[in-house]
């Protein structure tokens, strides 16, 4: 955890340079722009990769390779030169492949995960099936408060009856 927290702490030093360092060269309204439109395109492809992943949940199988794209997304949406040159690599379709075998080969098990539910349809909706009844409601107004009236009073005057009798 110190390892990745240093990691991203180098990265966003050399972020911070890098930007100053082309700003230099090329103008500080022109690194805004780029850093603006790398963000676009970030937001673009978190958006499209979303809509992708959940149809893959629903069919209960999701491809290693498709949780690259949205941290490509993620890391042209992170402002930054760097960021951006990694995100463009896990863009490209062998470097995924490369780094989905790393991370089958270290965490030992296959490029893809699979979801197990008891429902054979996947995620479908629970309420979709049994018997619905339909009908209406009315309020009915009680006539006899007399009556209401005494039912409470004798229940409270049974329970006093009873503390009574305990003592």
């Amino acid at each position: 955890m110190q390892k990745l927290f240093l990691s991203l702490v180098i990265l966003f030093v050399l972020e911070i340079l890098l930007l100053i360092k082309i700003g230099g060269y090329i103008g500080g309204l022109n690194v805004i722009f780029l850093m603006f439109a790398m963000m676009v395109i970030g937001a673009v492809i978190i958006k499209r990769c979303f809509k992708s992943v959940m149809a893959q949940m629903q069919q209960g199988v999701v491809d290693i390779k498709i949780i690259f794209l949205p941290l490509a997304g993620f890391l042209f949406f992170f402002p930054g030169f760097i960021s951006d040159i990694l995100a463009l690599l896990l863009l490209l379709p062998f470097v995924q492949s490369k780094c989905a075998k790393v991370y089958s080969s270290k965490s030992g098990s296959g490029t893809s995960f699979a979801f197990k539910s008891s429902n054979s349809e996947g995620f479908s909706d629970v309420f979709s099936k049994g018997r619905t009844i339909d009908g209406t409601a009315t309020v009915v107004q009680d006539d006899n408060e007399e009556l209401n009236h005494n039912t409470i009073e004798g229940s409270a005057s049974n329970s006093d009856d009873s503390d009574s009798k305990n003592s």
